[in-house]
């Protein structure tokens, strides 16, 4: 019953949260090492994997699309990068602190936006269960 009223905007929303936790992750670590020689910036990626899973769902059964599409969904995981071809300095540092504090408030507007996603659909839940 609990799969019936956890629907697939509710897990997508769900995914998009654990990108941007990962994202922000990546980017602590990239300022935390601004200044350490070597250090190559990582970055992350999550729509790729999301396609090819969604793809691959929607090649398949007609009858099974359905499920295959929140298993698609629920496989779906971000994916971390080294960028190993970007330096930055000197002592081949691929860190820009300013590009990646930039990056770290857009993402936390992002988490923002997604966790007020996340809390409406929830509260309209809510709101069917008490029939109000």
């Amino acid at each position: 019953m609990v799969n019936l009223l956890y629907s697939n905007s509710q897990l997508m929303l769900e995914r998009a949260m654990n990108f941007q936790w990962t994202k922000q992750t990546a980017i602590n670590d990239n300022i935390v090492n601004a200044e350490t020689p070597n250090y190559k910036a990582k970055y992350v990626t999550f729509e790729e994997a999301l396609d090819a899973s969604i793809r691959a769902a929607v090649h398949g059964d007609a009858r099974r699309k359905v499920q295959s599409m929140r298993s698609a969904i629920d496989s779906s995981r971000p994916v971390v990068h080294v960028a190993e071809e970007e330096s930055m300095r000197m002592d081949d540092n691929g860190v820009n602190v300013t590009e990646q504090t930039t990056e770290a408030t857009r993402n936390a507007y992002q988490m923002s936006y997604t966790m007020d996603a996340i809390n409406s659909n929830l509260s309209l839940l809510r709101t069917l269960i008490r029939g109000q």
